[in-house]
């Protein structure tokens, strides 16, 4: 969803101005709304559930702040998201008035590279019938970290074609397909009974490492592909070393999850 949104924002912008866009939200909600009302019945047992105590929230979402494997893994997949939403700040100035492609083209770029995310997870999906979560976290983690340091060496030299931006972009993203799901399953495999708490946690954290990663490409936007590329090469690194000092030494205990 996020790769898609600003696709078909261009879209709803070029036919019906920037005011449709809070037409097309509007109706998108009352649509969400209503299959949440009609469509949606709740399945959760709650006769047995605990009453809603603000002492018991709160010690919930500090036990998981105390889970090394929870944060761990959640940092992991935050960070990587973090290098996403970057590129999504940042790419439409890079590759339309740095590198001279056609804004009418742009979203064609900018689809390709959400269509490697999505074939990405499905990929991930089919291996993980074979293979161990984080045994393909292990080896995914090292690709944005690589692909990082390739746009920054990139961005350097200054007189590339913008098909090496391009390929580092499509790398870069697609590599989310298997670092997202996978970080996200390991995550919350040991708290099943915290499963809704958990999920809001890291819904929270991923989300905010992802806006300030966004504001610091616009607040350290110099007219040059540096910042974006640096930032990609931070998150992309700091990936990498989060989940050896953080999840790798536990991985181990869940081998056998499933992104179910």
């Amino acid at each position: 969803a996020p790769m898609l949104a600003p696709l078909v924002g261009g879209w709803v912008v070029t036919a019906l101005g920037w005011r449709g866009v809070f037409a097309v939200l509007t109706l998108y909600g009352v649509v969400c709304l209503a299959a949440v009302a009609f469509a949606l019945p709740e399945t959760h047992d709650t006769r047995h559930q605990p009453p809603l105590r603000l002492a018991r929230v709160a010690g919930d979402y500090l036990s998981l702040f105390g889970s090394r494997a929870f944060l761990g893994y959640t940092l992991v997949g935050g960070l990587a998201f973090a290098g996403m939403f970057a590129y999504i700040a940042g790419s439409p100035f890079v590759l339309i008035e740095l590198y001279g492609i056609p804004t009418q083209h742009f979203g064609w770029v900018f689809g390709l590279n959400a269509l490697g995310f999505v074939v990405a997870s499905q990929v991930n999906a089919r291996l993980l019938k074979r293979a161990a979560l984080t045994r393909l976290l292990r080896h995914g983690v090292w690709v944005p970290a690589l692909v990082g340091l390739y746009l920054v060496l990139v961005a350097l030299d200054g007189h590339l074609a913008p098909y090496f931006v391009m390929l580092g972009f499509f790398l870069y993203v697609s590599s989310l397909g298997f670092i997202g799901p996978n970080s996200a399953a390991a995550a919350l495999a040991t708290h099943g009974q915290l499963a809704g708490t958990a999920s809001a946690l890291m819904g929270a954290i991923q989300f905010g490492l992802a806006t300030l990663a966004g504001a610091l490409v616009g607040l350290w936007h110099d007219g040059s592909a540096l910042p974006l590329m640096v930032l990609m090469a931070l998150c992309g690194a700091g990936t990498l070393l989060v989940h050896r000092w953080m999840a790798a030494p536990i991985e181990p205990a869940h081998d056998h999850a499933s992104p179910g």
